[in-house]
C-alpha cells in the first residue's frame, strides 16, 4: 500500500488509498495554553540555561514546544537541535525575542544584555538578572525591564550619585551630607524605597595595591549600620573635607561577597526639593530629545574626521572618570560605537593591512564601550579603569592609522 505523510498546523497525517489515520504532533496542543502557562515553561528553560544545565534546559524547552502556540514551537524545535548548551543558548535567542516583544503578565520582566551576540534579550521572573546566554560566567551581565534602545533610570531620589548593582535590579544612591558622614539609599528596579536592615557593609577609608595579586587591599574600614527603620546604611568616618572619595561596600546577601560603589563627591550633598505640580502645561515648553537620538552621533563622510570623533569621546571619557561621573559615561562610550562601526565602511582607500588593523579595532572598540557603559552604571572605578584601558588602547590603534592627534 502506497502512503504518503501530510502535516497540517498541528497534526500529522497518514494517508493511503483506502484510508487516513490522524495524529497529534508530539509539541503543538490543538489549542495553545494561556499565555502565563507558557511563559511559566519558557522562564525554566531559561533560569536552566542561568544555571549552566545543558539536560534540564532541554526537557524543559520539550515542555515548552508541547504547549506553545505554532509559530513559537518552530522556534523551540529549532532549539532542541541543539547538541550542546552553546549552540542552545545561540538558538534561545530568537525564541526569546519573539516573546520579548509581547505584552507580559505580572511575575515576569524582559530582560537584555548588550555584550551577547550584539545584544539579546529574554523573559525572566521578576528580580535579579539572571543571564542565561552566559550562566555562572556573567550570570548578572545585563539590565531588567529595560528597552533596547533606553537606558536604566538613573535619577537621583536624595541629590546622590545613582548606580546599577550588579545584580540588575537594585539601584544604588551615596550621599555626602555633611564632612565624614555617608549614606546609602537603595531602591528597587522600579526605583520604590527598600529597606535595608538587613544589609550590611562598610566604608574602606585606606587601600593599597598589591602589584604580586593585582588586587586593592584595605588597610582601614568603617562598617555600614542601618539607620533608622532601615531607611539607609551610614557610617561615620574622620573626614573633615567638603569633598570625598569614598568606597562603599556593601554585602546584599549572606554566602554573597560584598559589591564595591566608588563615590566622588566634589562637594556635600545638598536634600533634593520636589516643587509641588500645579497640572498647568506650557506650549512652548521644550520636547526632550529621546535617549537613542543623544546616543546616535553625527556621522562625518571622512574617515578621518571619523577617528578624530572618536579620539573626542576618548578624552570626553576620561574627563567623567575623573569627575566620578560614571553613570554619564555610556553616552560617548555608545557614540564611539557608533563611530567605530561606520569607519569600518569608509576605509576603502587604506592598505589591506590597515583595514584590517581597523576591523580588530573596531572590534575590540565595540565590546570596551559596552564594558564601559556597563560598569559605569555599576559605580566600581577599578572596572571602569580597566575598560577604560583597552578602550583608550584601542582608540590609539585607530588614531595610528589615520594619524590623529589629541584636542588640546
Amino acid at each position: 500500500m502506497n502512503r504518503r505523510l501530510v502535516i497540517l498546523p498541528g497534526i500529522v497525517m497518514l494517508a493511503s488509498a483506502g484510508s487516513c489515520a490522524f495524529r497529534m504532533s508530539p509539541y503543538i496542543p490543538a489549542t495553545p495554553v494561556d499565555f502565563k502557562i507558557q511563559l511559566s515553561a519558557y522562564v525554566e528553560v531559561q533560569e536552566a540555561l542561568a544555571a549552566d544545565n545543558f539536560e534540564v534546559a532541554k526537557a524543559e524547552l520539550e515542555e515548552f514546544a508541547r504547549i506553545t502556540d505554532t509559530a513559537t514551537q518552530a522556534l523551540a524545535e529549532q532549539a532542541l537541535r541543539a547538541g550542546d548548551i552553546e549552540e542552545l543558548r545561540t538558538s534561545f535567542k530568537p525564541l526569546s525575542e519573539s516573546l520579548v516583544a509581547q505584552d507580559l503578565p505580572q511575575g515576569f520582566a524582559k530582560a537584555y544584555c548588550p555584550m551577547y551576540d550584539s545584544g539579546a534579550s529574554w523573559i525572566q521572573r521578576d528580580g535579579p538578572v539572571r543571564n542565561p546566554y552566559y550562566g555562572a560566567l556573567m550570570l548578572s551581565c545585563g539590565v531588567v525591564d529595560d528597552a533596547v534602545v533606553a537606558h536604566m533610570d538613573h535619577s537621583a531620589q536624595h541629590g546622590g550619585t545613582v548606580f546599577m548593582a550588579p545584580d540588575g535590579f537594585h539601584h544604588i544612591e551615596g550621599v555626602y551630607p555633611e564632612p565624614g558622614l555617608f549614606r546609602l539609599y537603595a531602591t528597587n528596579n522600579y526605583r520604590k524605597s527598600i529597606n535595608v536592615s538587613d544589609w550590611s557593609g562598610r566604608v574602606v577609608t585606606e587601600e593599597v595595591y598589591d602589584s604580586a595579586t593585582d588586587e586593592f587591599l584595605e588597610v582601614s574600614a568603617v562598617g555600614l549600620v542601618p539607620g533608622p527603620g532601615g531607611d539607609y546604611l551610614q557610617a561615620r568616618f574622620p573626614d573633615e573635607n567638603v569633598a570625598a572619595e569614598v568606597i562603599a561596600k556593601v554585602l546584599f546577601q549572606d554566602d554573597f561577597p560584598p559589591e564595591r560603589f566608588d563615590f566622588i563627591f566634589a562637594a556635600l550633598t545638598i536634600e533634593n526639593t520636589v516643587a509641588p505640580t500645579t497640572g498647568a502645561t506650557f506650549e512652548d515648553a521644550p520636547v526632550p530629545v529621546p535617549l537613542s537620538a543623544r546616543i546616535l552621533p553625527d556621522i562625518p563622510d571622512d574617515a578621518a574626521e571619523i577617528a578624530a570623533e572618536i579620539m573626542l569621546r576618548d578624552q570626553q571619557i576620561e574627563e567623567m572618570i575623573s569627575l566620578g561621573k560614571f553613570t554619564e559615561i555610556f553616552i560617548p562610550a555608545l557614540q564611539a560605537k557608533e563611530l567605530g562601526l561606520a569607519l569600518q565602511s569608509r576605509d576603502t582607500e587604506l592598505s589591506l593591512d590597515a583595514r584590517n588593523q581597523i576591523r580588530i579595532a573596531v572590534r575590540h572598540l565595540v565590546r570596551s564601550a559596552y564594558l564601559l557603559d556597563w560598569y559605569g552604571d555599576r559605580g566600581n572605578k577599578n572596572n571602569v579603569d580597566a575598560a577604560f584601558a583597552v578602550f583608550r588602547s584601542t582608540v590609539g590603534e585607530i588614531n595610528a592609522v589615520f594619524e590623529v592627534t589629541a584636542t588640546p
